[in-house]
């Protein structure tokens, strides 16, 4: 009976299509409505936890971190589309261009980590 169950969320999950969701530039600047303007503030606070979640488990190992956020701050949605947004900006980023990818390197940017022995 078990292994039934196995074999058909199994077949399940391979018959089902992914549908992978990644946000561009243009399309964060300029939703088609309020819903996806909605959708794309929630996209924004889930690929910064992301960031951060892995910032912290790397941290954790004893490897080099992808930015060093002060420890007592606590980075809003609206901060980090004004980091997102300031990071496009200066590297006057394409509308293709994705939009975690830039709040990395805006993070990277806005809080550099120190060099060991700089």
């Amino acid at each position: 009976m078990n292994k039934w169950i196995w074999s058909a969320c199994a077949l399940a999950l391979l018959a089902t299509p992914v549908a992978a969701a990644d946000v561009r530039l243009d399309n964060y600047r300029n939703p088609q409505n309020e819903n996806f303007r909605i959708f794309n503030r929630m996209y924004l606070d889930g690929v910064k936890g992301g960031l951060m979640a892995s910032n912290a488990w790397i941290r954790s190992r004893g490897g080099e971190m992808a930015f060093c956020m002060p420890p007592d701050l606590a980075l809003s949605t609206e901060q980090a589309e004004a980091i997102m947004l300031g990071s496009a900006d200066k590297r006057a980023a394409k509308g293709d261009w994705p939009v975690a990818s830039l709040l990395l390197w805006g993070l990277r940017d806005t809080y550099p980590c120190e060099k060991a022995g700089g």
